[in-house]
């Protein structure tokens, strides 16, 4: 009977895959059960940002077995199952000791489980009666069948309970010491395997069950000297060290953004990691945070910023508020809401005007007038409340001018600029929205979204091509042409030109960079919004500042609201900041033009500019402003208004109406002698007679800005520019300025300019529409 019995028994254990299945649980379902839920998102440097519990309320950060260290697999088993390796799933040499000493004590104080049974028991739950143990027996005898020892034990070093909650050694090494497993000392990892044995006696977080815990932790470091796992020296000092009290607060970054992910459909069970860069999060957090009481003095309360990484499109950084909290509506994502774009969209229109074949110098009348709307009549005024006469788009584009825009919009046409902007995802197709925004469409009237307008951005720094933004490293990235190559680098090329918006924002001190940025500010009606926008090669910064319910701010403009949190974002992001600038496409050559008409010159121009144009986008046209030799620049009747504003401020304008002669000629004019336009209108101004710009001589020009042996020092830290101006004694249609006896630029009133300074001594040299000029010296040190 006893050898058809153990035969018996050895066909069944040999047989055991095939009838297994039929009385134990299913392995791989219990295992896709118990990690089918629960989500863990972490930053592209596998940072967590977020973790959100599973379908039981249990928290937990899967962690691969290699990502633990081999001294916590060391301490496991130590404590746990010294002989995992060897067993089937059940050890028969414990179930017999447990069985004797439970028999003994009359009551159960042993199991003698192994990890596969309580791995088992992890992923099934059963009242702990013999039946159950029994199953659990059968179920790790199936489990082993299915996975490989290296499998389960990164199963049970998952799900094994910790403390309240929290499933896994992963977290559990987080939230206790604060470190991932993989770095983990002997005391560190000898103290989770004793806290396996009874996570809620064992809490370290009370002071009895602290002690009890340490009291574990001590006997299994002192069972791993006994199996060569450790020193009696490491062991001695792991022993004296002490168990933390308190653990650390669950992740809790990027708020905005994690539950951006959560409402999408993107969260998915497991380990997702984002594009978010914890650092470069941190940076932007805390620096717009630390100009919260700055905007909080000119009556904005709210500010939200992005960061984008290009050419991926990749966020690397959101903060949707000042504060994710109750305050003022921090809980709100201000990169999501819609609010006033102000001159956010002009780069758009311009780059439209582009590809439809104008080109930067193109002259627009920057000049009042009104327009007929169905909505009645439509005037448009600068922020600054002034007109500046023949701009051109380069000029229009830099200094944010609202006049020139609504021009340029009733030129291209109005459908055409709704239709693009809703090509790139700027606003929503609805019918009729084109009518309804009009020509306020060039001022940014629509309400646009921060997330949908660094998308937008991203078409000029990716050669024209609108790209979708990622959440998700490794999403794939859907594209679209819009732009060609040339149009999308004309736009850079203007907002990156610090010299195009002197008229309207100067040469601020958080416009400076030691890198090439192109910068765009909005600012909407009363003030409510204020954003910029900057670009380069690497990145793309949106921000904004105003406040979530609309009221309006006390003067804060996109300049002087954002501006200065810019230049803290670039000067943070160090090294990052330090890149090519992008790439100048092959068709895109630098042209000489009029420096009035835009137009490529004539003979009589006597001013002209160098200026980028493209093989789509260039003049064909000779200048129609000086047909004859002349020093005026004559202009069409589209000016008539302005240049009678013009006349009763000044005593001489270089600019007159064509086919008016009466009105300015400079015979006819009071105050200028007829001796003097004579010869002015028979020679052109030579350096022959130069006046040293020293106290006592009188000239006609005065430099006033720089000073006669000014000493400059170069920085390391900021753009190095000396400001050029001059002031004449008489009428004057232009100042050419001279560098060492070369010509650098011609300004016409205010007859200023800036040079980039170069060490070394320089003479500088302002020439008037005369034989008399100024002249002083400098000196640049490096």
């Amino acid at each position: 009977m006893f050898a058809v019995a153990a035969a018996g028994i050895v066909c069944l254990w040999l047989l055991r895959s095939y009838w297994l299945p039929f009385v134990a649980d299913n392995p791989i379902k219990l295992v896709r059960k118990r990690f089918s839920s629960g989500t863990v998102l972490t930053d592209r440097h596998n940072k967590p940002l977020r973790i959100y519990p599973d379908c039981n309320g249990d928290l937990y950060s899967y962690l691969p077995l290699a990502s633990h260290s081999q001294q916590i697999t060391q301490a496991l088993l130590t404590a746990e199952d010294r002989s995992f390796f060897e067993h089937p799933g059940f050890n028969i040499f414990s179930i017999g000791r447990a069985a004797w000493q439970n028999l003994v004590n009359f009551r159960i104080i042993s199991g003698a489980s192994t990890i596969s049974q309580q791995l088992i028991r992890i992923l099934h739950p059963r009242p702990r009666t013999f039946k159950s143990k029994f199953q659990e027996l059968l179920s790790a005898l199936l489990l082993e069948n299915k996975y490989s020892k290296k499998e389960i034990l990164e199963f049970y070093l998952n799900s094994v309970p910790m403390f309240g909650n929290v499933r896994g050694f992963n977290l559990a090494s987080m939230l206790l010491f604060k470190k991932s497993p993989r770095h983990l000392n002997l005391a560190e990892s000898a103290t989770l395997a004793a806290l396996v044995q009874s996570p809620g006696r064992l809490s370290p977080f009370n002071p009895r069950g602290n002690k009890l815990l340490r009291k574990r932790r001590d006997w299994v470091i002192r069972e791993m000297i006994k199996l060569g796992y450790c020193t009696l020296n490491q062991a001695q000092e792991a022993i004296k060290t002490n168990i933390p009290e308190y653990k650390s607060r669950l992740p809790f970054n990027a708020p905005h953004f994690c539950n951006l992910i959560q409402q999408s459909d993107k969260l998915e069970a497991g380990r997702i990691r984002t594009t978010i860069s914890l650092p470069i999060q941190n940076l932007l957090n805390q620096t717009l945070r630390s100009h919260l009481s700055r905007i909080k003095n000119y009556g904005a309360r709210q500010i939200c910023g992005m960061i984008v990484k290009v050419p991926e499109m990749e966020i690397l950084a959101m903060v949707g508020s000042a504060e994710f909290g109750p305050i003022a509506g921090g809980y709100n994502n201000g990169c999501l809401a819609e609010r006033s774009g102000g001159s956010s969209l002009k780069p758009f229109l311009y780059a439209l005007a582009f590809e439809q074949g104008f080109y930067p110098s193109f002259a627009i009348p920057d000049t009042m007038r009104t327009y007929k709307t169905p909505q009645g009549l439509y005037l448009a005024n600068n922020a600054n409340k002034k007109s500046y006469g023949p701009v051109s788009i380069r000029t229009a584009l830099g200094n944010s001018l609202n006049i020139s825009a609504v021009k340029m919009l009733n030129l291209i046409g109005i459908k055409n600029f709704y239709k693009l902007l809703v090509e790139t995802k700027l606003l929503n197709k609805t019918p009729g929205a084109a009518d309804y925004y009009g020509l306020g469409l060039a001022i940014g009237n629509p309400e646009i979204k921060m997330f949908n307008l660094a998308q937008a951005y991203g078409i000029f720094a990716n050669q024209g091509k609108l790209k979708s933004i990622s959440m998700l490293m490794n999403e794939p990235v859907r594209e679209k042409p819009i732009f060609s190559k040339s149009t999308a680098y004309l736009i850079y090329d203007i907002l990156s030109d610090p010299t195009a918006r002197l008229f309207t924002f100067g040469n601020p001190d958080f416009f400076k960079f030691k890198s090439r940025w192109a910068l765009k500010t909005g600012t909407s009606t009363n003030y409510r919004d204020s954003w910029l926008t900057a670009f380069n090669g690497n990145y793309i910064i949106n921000l904004w500042v105003g406040n979530f319910d609309g009221s309006p701010t006390r003067a804060l403009s996109g300049a002087s609201a954002c501006g200065p949190i810019l230049k803290d974002i670039i000067s943070k992001l160090g090294s990052n900041d330090k890149c090519s600038p992008l790439a100048k496409p092959a068709d895109v050559k630098t042209i000489e033009i009029c420096a009035i008409s835009g137009k490529k010159p004539g003979k009589f121009c006597t001013r002209t500019n160098l200026e980028l144009v493209s093989d789509q986008s260039r003049p064909e046209n000779f200048c129609d402003v000086h047909q004859k030799e002349t020093i005026f620049h004559t202009l069409k009747a589209d000016y008539a208004i302005w240049l009678r504003n013009r006349a009763r401020k000044i005593s001489f304008d270089p600019f007159k109406l064509k086919g008016f002669n009466q009105i300015a000629d400079p015979y006819d004019l009071p105050g200028i002698s007829s001796n003097w336009t004579k010869q002015i209108a028979k020679k052109k101004p030579t350096p022959n007679k130069l006046s040293t710009d020293t106290p006592g001589k009188q000239c006609s020009i005065k430099i006033v800005s720089p000073h006669n042996n000014d000493t400059y020092l170069m920085s390391n830290y900021r753009e190095n520019f000396v400001h050029l101006r001059a002031i004449p004694e008489g009428p004057c249609g232009e100042i050419i300025w001279l560098i060492n006896g070369n010509e650098f630029i011609r300004t016409p009133p205010p007859y200023e300019a800036y040079w980039p300074m170069k060490p070394g001594e320089h003479t500088i040299t302002a020439l008037g529409e005369s034989e008399f000029a100024s002249q002083i010296k400098i000196l640049v040190e490096n």
